[in-house]
């Protein structure tokens, strides 16, 4: 009984590992630059990056959310 709660148990954490932990494989594309296209499952989002001129400012410009229906920008430089 003990070898099938152990077994039952390690099958339930790899199914774990591969579907929940790690749900997406993505895609990361350099468009150009400062433009990289990242696509996961059904989303696609374009992020915009501009040259920071201090170390510690961000660079993201822009970031934008494609779905088969819309595009949504989610973050913006004046946000």
């Amino acid at each position: 009984m003990k070898k099938i709660i152990l077994l039952s148990f390690i099958t339930l954490i790899t199914y774990a590992n591969d579907n929940i932990i790690n749900p997406k494989n993505c895609e990361i594309v350099k468009l150009s630059k400062f433009t990289t296209l990242v696509s996961c499952n059904k989303l696609d989002y374009i992020i915009q990056t501009k040259e920071a001129r201090r170390d510690d400012e961000d660079n993201v410009k822009k970031i934008i959310v494609l779905t088969q229906k819309e595009s949504k920008i989610i973050l913006s430089e004046g946000n």
